[in-house]
Formats: C-alpha cells, structure tokens, sequence
C-alpha cells in the first residue's frame, strides 16, 4: 500500500520576544516542535517549527519558518534569502509579528512585504501581544502606512477589526493567550485568532486555501466560531458545513471532498465591503462592534400571518 507525504509551509517574521511561538501554537491549537536548520549549505540558519498528522496512507506535515536576526540585514540579504526560501518552501502565506514597546518602523519590513508580492505571497502584519502596550494602534498604522507605499494602487478594506489589501495583504492585532495584569488586576482573554485565520484564508487561492485550512484542522474554536463564514466562504450549505463537522471522522477530508471546482484557477472572492481611504486606512476603532447590542426573535400577533421578527435594541 503506498503512501503520500503532504507538506505545507508558512513563513513567520519578527524581532526576537513577540509572541511567534505563542502565535503559532494558537493557530494550530497544539504545541509545535522546533529545530534549528538550514535549507541547504549557501543559507543561514533558520527556526522551523513541525508537526506531522497521519489521516489513512496520508502524512500531512506542517512547518512554520521563523527567519531570526532578518532586522539587521540589508536590502539584497533580505531579498535573496526570501526569493530563496520561497522558492524552496513554496509558502501558503507570510506572517509578519510586531509586538507593542518593541516595534520600529525598518526597512526590512518593507523589502519582505515587496519579495513576497513578487512571488505571490499573501502577507499578514500582526500586531500581538495587543494589550501588552498603548502603541498597538501605532503599529497598525505604521504597517498600513508601509502597505500604502508598496501597493498605492489599491484601496484598502476593513472587516470586523481586519484591514484587507485585496487578495495580497492584510494588517490585524491578535492576543494569541491571556494577558494578565496585576498591577491593575485586569485580565484580557485570547481573541483575533479565529479571525486572522479566517482571514488570511480568504486571500488565497484554492490550493493554497485547502492546505492552510489543513493547517489549523485541529483548532476547535476556529471551526465551531467561524462556521457561518466558512459556510459563505466554501459555498457550503451552513447545514451541511455543520452536519461534516459534527459526524464526519475525517471532518476536514470529506469537507473538501465535497466541495467542488470550476477549474484550478477558481478562488473564492473577498466578501468584505466597506472601503476606506488609503491615507486614514489605519485609523479605525478596532473594539468597535455591531451598532445593535441585541437581537430576539418575537411573534407579531396582528400580522394575518404569524411571522417571526427581529426586534433591535440601540446600544445607548
């Protein structure tokens, strides 16, 4: 009986102490191992962090690239070692991480952001650690800023605290674990995971989709939280979504199954919709949510016809 070895790759950027390991932990739902490697005798040395799934004849490995001391690089480095990475890892997307009291705004950022489009690299600027310091929306608008520069030719999106440069980039903040402060007895739980990876899910392609959604097949709360999206995502019936993933064995194998393709070229289409300018694209109110504070379904008894109604209530 033969067997088939799957792999799929992320590149995952950043200074040294910004919540990387954190981060990917949160993606997959589970610890990741780590070694220290090289892709071959010409490149420097890299964190790779790996874990292996067996589903039937299939070993799916996935490998998180972290590309430590890039910061201090300079312009043909940086380009040639990304242009070399990317050609033999072929990543799913790039994750770029900032944290709050240990960001400056370098060039280096904006030659990785400019490599990958080359390639055709979907790239996501994170802010983690978010309450860890006051300059988070600073951060923001620094990768803003930096993405405005590279890609002036689009307009940017904004989606539930996600900023969206069409199928080529996006600039969120995330919390990868609780954040614990004692000195004002304020406890913040994780958030922005789910929706950083639904996110970057929506920016690829088919192929590269299947694999991310591979990827994070063990995250719990990404599937359960987000099936109304990735219902609309996959063309899925949001029944259907749900009945494969509370009977089905090999929930994700069958969902894909299931799905079906006009051709290779078929990508799902980004629904986000509200458009914001280029130059304020980074000042926006990322706490802020639905103008409606609750919803309820109630009979309206003088109808002819019985009807359930949304009954709104305005946050005051």
């Amino acid at each position: 009986m033969s067997e088939t070895f799957k792999e799929s790759n992320v590149l995952i950027c950043g200074s040294s102490r910004v919540g990387k390991t954190s981060l990917i932990n949160a993606i997959c739902q589970k610890e990741l191992s780590r070694s220290n490697t090289g892709l071959n005798s010409d490149t420097k040395s890299i964190d790779k962090y790996s874990s292996r799934t067996v589903v039937g004849d299939v070993t799916y490995e996935t490998n998180f690239w972290d590309t430590p001391g890039i910061e201090s690089w300079n312009e043909n480095e940086i380009r040639s070692y990304m242009a070399s990475l990317i050609e033999k890892t072929h990543p799913i997307c790039m994750i770029y991480c900032a944290s709050p009291g240990s960001f400056a705004v370098l060039d280096h950022i904006v030659w990785m952001v400019a490599e990958c489009y080359s390639k055709h690299i979907f790239c996501a600027l994170v802010c983690t650690n978010m309450w860890a310091g006051r300059n988070r929306q600073s951060i923001l608008d620094e990768f803003c800023k930096l993405l405005n520069t590279v890609h002036p030719q689009i307009k940017p999106t904004k989606e539930e605290g996600i900023i969206y440069y069409d199928r080529v980039a996006l600039v969120t903040m995330v919390n990868s674990i609780e954040h614990v402060d004692e000195d004002f007895g304020v406890t913040k739980p994780p958030s922005g995971i789910n929706e950083l990876i639904f996110g970057i899910a929506k920016g690829l392609d088919r192929d590269f989709m299947i694999a991310w959604f591979r990827i994070v097949s063990d995250n719990k709360s990404f599937w359960t939280t987000m099936s109304s999206k990735l219902s609309t995502l996959l063309h899925v019936p949001y029944e259907k979504f749900n009945i494969f993933y509370q009977h089905a064995e090999n929930f994700l194998g069958q969902l894909l199954d299931f799905l079906e393709f006009d051709d290779d070229n078929t990508y799902f289409p980004l629904q986000t919709t509200t458009e914001i300018d280029p130059h304020t694209a980074s000042s926006f109110n990322t706490n802020k949510e639905s103008l409606f504070d609750d919803a309820e379904m109630v009979e309206i008894p003088e109808s002819p016809k019985s009807q359930n109604k949304l009954l709104f209530t305005l946050k005051s």
